[in-house]
């Protein structure tokens, strides 16, 4: 008699592979089905109920979400450390599924942590900032080969006050395009970051994260919305790990070498770290500057740069646990 089952979703753009497995490891069904939540509802009325698991991807969270409200306990997992997919000597996507199956009916699942929804939806919301922002410098690119291109020389820092009005008065056909798209660009920037500036203002944690020179609300909301919950690391050591700011380990023969950092996690957030902790120490003679120039003259500056990045994030440990603002002394 089954009492259990555990099914392995692996999702895809186009196509789902899922595999259900019973309590024996015995596989009960495997179906491929198109990418859609109708299919998934049809898919999963004739399991009736269980465990899931699904991988972390950009395409996880409407199936997520539908699982849960279909009743079933759905777990995500962590692609970095499942290993046991990526470590199949025949890599299929049925083989994929069957690996999450087994994983979750051994209790050997490597969580992901699944945020709540007003916290994705924050994610999002910051993501596309920095899409709209992204696209806006594309342009502003195109304008500046364009004037390259006619040896036009035009005075005053660019894109601020004459600079701008010189440029809009040369009547040069793809600059006046690519001007039409910047403002519109530009109306939904700052309406974004509007909603994001109202959001941080009515968040403790952005406010005391913003408390540290370097930080603005758009940086402290990027951080925070990765952080979440400080409960969920119990040390500033997982923190920065999470962040991938610490130095990678090799062991042999009972010697540690330490290497170039993980890189793990967030990459965008990281890199917002990185950025941080530049304006930190140019703009404040915090212990954490003195930390970095007495750093740089043994290491150089990149290596002195990523770990004054660790050092703030164990700063922000500390102001969050404690619900204390930055202090510059240490």
């Amino acid at each position: 008699m089954i009492l259990n089952k555990y099914t392995g979703l692996d999702v895809h753009k186009e196509n789902f592979h899922a595999t259900v497995m019973g309590d024996d490891g015995e596989i009960l069904r495997r179906q491929r089905f198109p990418n859609s939540l109708e299919e998934v509802k049809s898919f999963f009325s004739d399991i009736g109920d269980g465990k899931v698991a699904l991988e972390a991807s950009y395409f996880w969270e409407p199936v997520y979400d539908e699982l849960e409200e279909m009743g079933f306990d759905v777990k995500l997992a962590h692609p970095g450390k499942t290993r046991v997919i990526a470590d199949e000597k025949i890599k299929t996507d049925l083989r994929a599924s069957e690996a999450l199956a087994q994983l979750l009916r051994m209790g050997w699942l490597p969580e992901a942590y699944v945020p709540p929804v007003d916290i994705r939806e924050l994610r999002e919301l910051l993501r596309r900032r920095v899409s709209l922002v992204e696209s806006r410098t594309k342009y502003k690119n195109k304008i500046q080969a364009e004037l390259t291109k006619r040896r036009i020389e035009l005075d005053g820092t660019p894109w601020y006050g004459p600079w701008t009005s010189q440029l809009e008065e040369l009547e040069i056909d793809p600059v006046e395009d690519y001007m039409v798209i910047i403002r519109s660009l530009n109306d939904r920037i700052d309406k974004v970051e509007k909603q994001i500036k109202e959001r941080a203002e009515e968040t403790e944690e952005a406010m005391l994260i913003e408390s540290i020179t370097g930080f603005s609300y758009f940086s402290a909301m990027t951080v925070y919305a990765s952080i979440v919950d400080i409960g969920r690391f119990p040390r500033p050591k997982e923190l920065s790990s999470y962040f991938g700011v610490v130095p990678s380990t090799e062991q042999s023969g009972g010697k540690k070498k330490h290497g170039p950092i993980t890189k793990e996690g967030d990459s965008y957030v990281r890199r917002v770290l990185i950025q941080c902790a530049w304006s930190h120490i140019n703009n404040s003679d915090s212990y954490i500057t003195e930390f970095f120039d007495r750093l740089k003259r043994r290491k150089g500056k990149p290596v002195a740069i990523v770990a004054a990045a660790r050092k703030l994030t164990v700063a922000i440990y500390w102001m969050l646990e404690r619900e204390e603002k930055f202090r510059p002394g240490g």
